[in-house]
């Protein structure tokens, strides 16, 4: 019995440490698993501490993102080559959102410059210190301490932002001063229409001169979303139309006429303008436009305006033109004459959009040019029994023609500078302005003359009589002006005294007359006459052709007088101006400010 008993306890001791006490072994391992835990703790606790900087680190990195983001557009608002105003604005602008700029460590560095895609490259597309300025880069940095992990570092931002002075205007377009009758007849002979005066007035058309719409509300009309897209668009001149009196419905400018402008805009929408031929409303890339909108982001446009009668009429010459002369006029009244008036626009003028200054080649950043146009004034007069008895009692009145070909080339003007100040009244533009050469010929001209060919007309009869008794005939061509160069200054408010202002290159109104002097000069020397008498030329310092020359040149001179009033009304319409230029200032929106990065 005791050595069972023995056994059985000996037995006890031998069993598993899961059925009885732990070993020391044991122990070793608990105290092992227990290390373990606290480094996985500790790391846990590390990476929290370490995300808690640099989760600050990222939020104090955006926050002076937003410092400099506003900074740069409040620097860019106040721009200039002279960078004077810019990094004091841009100071201010970053203390009024909380950065500090004198504390330790902290630093705001402000450059002005250049942003253009078009330009400069990628990705920033911005050159610090180029000209004409539009933008601003401002760079801010400061220490952000670490809470765990050590001193800190410093963190930096940047922020360019872009701002421009947009001015918007037209040259050679007309003041209206003009017979309502005359506008009329000119669009129903570009347009293909049939409106009478009795649909539109002068004040109508005053409405129309005097309304403005935004180029943001052409896009609205047009269903696009951006100024590029509307720029892209291809329509008729009928489309055009319909698209302006949408955009002039719903327009936030304050129009004061704006009843009466939609009431003439609406008479041209309902005359079902025909034709087919499209024409791009941008002039982008030397392609013929509407609009020649010069800005490194057409975005900014967005704001400026346009007159809706300028844009009327630069859409029929843009429909007119390359295509044959058409008739303004059968019976234009010259006092003793009558005169028939045909019109060929041979390049269409262009309304310009954008900013002021040159490009680095020196050449001007926005443009505005006058129609190309070639007038035919055919002048008859005839009956008058003084010249009957005069020119030998001859046994019918002869008949006197004076076909009078007048060429009017290019005229430009590009906006030189912009300020803008406080106030409208105290902003201004400068617009430096070129008028077009013009010629006058006296004699048969071409049919029709393109861009580059050269100007030239053929003799014409200038007198003749039944049976070919009488007939004298001459062709000679005088410049009617050369062209010259002038600025013109123009104040910030629309709608003004200065928005119409224009340069005269020789300083008299009677330009045409100043030309057609010219050519009395020449007829009074007898320089290109030719003379048939009966079949004979005659020597034209003969008696006889004396004689005759004394009874035709004093007809001439009371035409001559009234070709002013008559053509360059006409001319003007069409954006086309002989020896001045009138500059139609539309609008100057000022510091349109854009972050670009």
């Amino acid at each position: 019995m005791a050595r069972q008993a023995v056994e059985r306890l000996t037995d006890m001791k031998r069993l598993p440490t899961s059925q009885g006490r732990q070993t020391p072994r044991s122990h070793k391992r608990q105290r092992g698993v227990a290390s373990v835990l606290a480094a996985f703790w500790l790391l846990v606790a590390v990476a929290a501490l370490a995300a808690i900087d640099v989760g600050n680190v990222f939020y104090q990195r955006r926050v002076m993102q937003s410092v400099a983001d506003m900074a740069a557009n409040a620097g860019a608002q106040v721009v200039d080559n002279a960078c004077s105003r810019a990094p004091t604005t841009a100071i201010g602008s970053a203390g009024a959102n909380g950065f500090n700029s004198s504390a330790s460590g902290n630093t705001i560095t402000t450059t002005c410059g250049r942003w253009d895609p078009t330009v400069y490259a990628g990705p920033n597309y911005y050159a610090a210190n180029a000209t004409p300025s539009n933008a601003v880069q401002v760079t801010v940095s400061k220490q952000v301490p670490y809470f765990f992990l050590g001193t800190g570092r410093v963190i930096s931002a940047t922020g360019v932002a872009q701002t421009v002075n947009v001015g918007s205007f037209t040259i050679g377009t007309t003041t209206l001063k003009v017979d309502p009758t005359v506008i009329t007849g000119l669009l129903n002979a570009m347009l293909g229409t049939n409106i009478n005066t009795l649909q539109i007035s002068a004040v109508g058309y005053q409405g129309l001169a005097q309304s403005r719409i935004k180029i943001g509300d052409l896009v609205t009309a047009a269903g696009v979303g951006t100024v590029n897209q509307l720029l892209a668009m291809n329509v008729t001149a009928a489309q055009f139309v319909n698209l302006m009196l949408t955009a002039l419905q719903n327009t936030q400018v304050a129009n004061a006429n704006l009843s009466l402008a939609l009431g003439a805009l609406q008479a041209f929408a309902s005359a079902n303008i025909p034709g087919a031929q499209t024409f791009a409303i941008g002039a982008t890339n030397g392609a013929t436009g509407l609009l020649q909108v010069s800005l490194a982001d057409t975005q900014s446009a967005l704001t400026a305006t346009i007159s809706p009668l300028d844009a009327l009429f630069v859409a029929a010459d843009i429909a007119q033109a390359g295509k044959s002369a058409v008739n303004v006029s059968t019976a234009l009244n010259l006092g003793v004459a009558t005169a028939t008036l045909q019109v060929q626009v041979i390049q269409p003028p262009v309304l310009a959009i954008g900013e002021a200054g040159q490009t680095s080649t020196g050449a001007w950043r926005t443009i505005a040019t006058t129609a190309q146009v070639r007038a035919f004034l055919v002048v008859t007069l005839g009956g008058l029994p003084g010249l009957q008895l005069g020119l030998l009692g001859l046994l019918s009145p002869p008949i006197v023609t004076l076909p009078i070909n007048v060429y009017v080339g290019t005229g430009y003007a590009w906006l030189v500078s912009t300020q803008c100040l406080s106030t409208q009244a105290a902003s201004n533009s400068v617009v430096g302005v070129q008028t077009g050469i013009a010629s006058v010929c006296i004699g048969d001209g071409p049919t029709n003359l393109s861009a580059t060919a050269p100007y030239s007309c053929a003799p014409a009869t200038l007198v003749s009589t039944p049976l070919n008794i009488l007939t004298i005939k001459m062709a000679t061509s005088l410049p009617a002006v050369a062209a010259n160069t002038a600025s013109l200054t123009f104040d910030g408010i629309v709608g003004n005294a200065d928005d119409y202002q224009t340069t005269n290159s020789n300083q008299v109104g009677g330009v045409l007359y100043n030309a057609t002097s010219g050519f009395t000069t020449q007829l009074s020397a007898q320089n290109g006459l030719t003379v048939i008498l009966l079949g004979a030329p005659l020597s034209v310092g003969s008696a006889v052709a004396q004689a005759l020359l004394s009874f035709v040149l004093p007809l001439l001179t009371p035409v001559f007088n009234a070709l002013d009033t008559v053509l360059s009304p006409v001319l003007q319409l069409l954006g086309a101006q002989i020896g001045v230029s009138t500059v139609h200032d539309l609008s100057l929106t000022c510091g349109q400010s854009q972050l670009q990065y």
